[in-house]
């Protein structure tokens, strides 16, 4: 499968090994080719996006899109969320919140916290 150098990177933060399978099986059936970085905690993908000096120019520049588990081991996936829209130099990527809840309350936070989708 042939990458395109400038398509965006997909940062996918999914601790379920199931689920972070049907996800990347999903995304290659729709015939994307894009490079897939997987975490299982939200603390080592914002370790990824931020940086080892935590201010996020790691990261800028770059086309990144972040697909993000709500339920993670470590912290929640709006900590995550809150985290990179609070950082100017992640803040302008696309973060789609993946999810199994219901709770509108919880889905609309993560609308307010800058979720794209």
């Amino acid at each position: 499968m042939k990458r395109d150098p400038l398509a965006a990177c997909i940062v996918m933060i999914e601790d379920e090994e199931g689920h972070a399978r049907l996800i990347e099986k999903n995304i290659r059936r729709g015939g994307m080719t894009n490079e897939i970085i997987p975490f299982t905690s939200g603390t080592t993908a914002l370790t990824y996006l931020f940086g080892q000096d935590g201010t996020g120019r790691a990261s800028a520049g770059r086309a990144l899109l972040i697909l993000l588990d709500l339920n993670l081991p470590d912290m929640t996936g709006g900590d995550v969320l809150a985290k990179v829209k609070a950082n100017p130099n992640t803040k302008r990527f696309p973060v789609v919140v993946l999810t199994t809840t219901d709770d509108r309350q919880e889905v609309q936070r993560c609308y307010d916290l800058g979720a794209s989708g």
